[in-house]
């Protein structure tokens, strides 16, 4: 298996367990100890730093000849990266718009002045975009090779 495919795999394990447990305790803690305390859930995020151990699968094993990844995976690479970035942008806009759209369509645009969103919350949207990231990535990664392999076998 291609490095950036067990990478991309990797990725996904990581951020769909992540996201799983922290939905899931955030759920079952606002149930218990109601929202204020409930964002202790959020420590579940610090699961994403596994991620940081992504380089180990670009190591060739000792012996091996050949190279770990040659153009047409640097290619698959940039190709994977400009798509999640256009999703990363596109969970922004939803994320900016989205709060501003409800206020406006139930209140009206008046209530747009007075509607304000607590600063903590600013951190906390980082971190799905940073997992909108890094799935756009693998999903895209995973395609491209795998569309690959469908036109080699052909």
């Amino acid at each position: 298996m291609h490095p950036q495919v067990r990478h991309a795999r990797f990725n996904l394990i990581v951020c769909g367990a992540t996201t799983l447990m922290t939905v899931g305790a955030y759920g079952v803690l606002l149930g218990f100890v109601g929202p204020h305390r409930a964002r202790g859930a959020f420590g579940f995020l610090g699961f994403l730093g596994l991620l940081g151990l992504s380089p180990l699968f670009y190591h060739k094993k000792p012996g091996e000849a050949g190279v770990v990844l040659d153009e047409r995976d640097k290619q698959i690479r940039d190709r994977s990266q400009v798509i999640a970035w256009r999703a990363t942008w596109l969970y922004w806009i939803l994320a900016c718009l989205g709060p501003w759209l409800w206020v406006a369509l139930r209140s009206g645009l008046a209530a747009l002045e007075a509607a304000r969103i607590p600063l903590e919350w600013l951190p906390l949207a980082i971190w799905p975009a940073f997992i909108v990231f890094t799935a756009a990535w693998s999903i895209s990664i995973l395609v491209n090779y795998r569309r690959g392999a469908l036109t080699a076998d052909e």
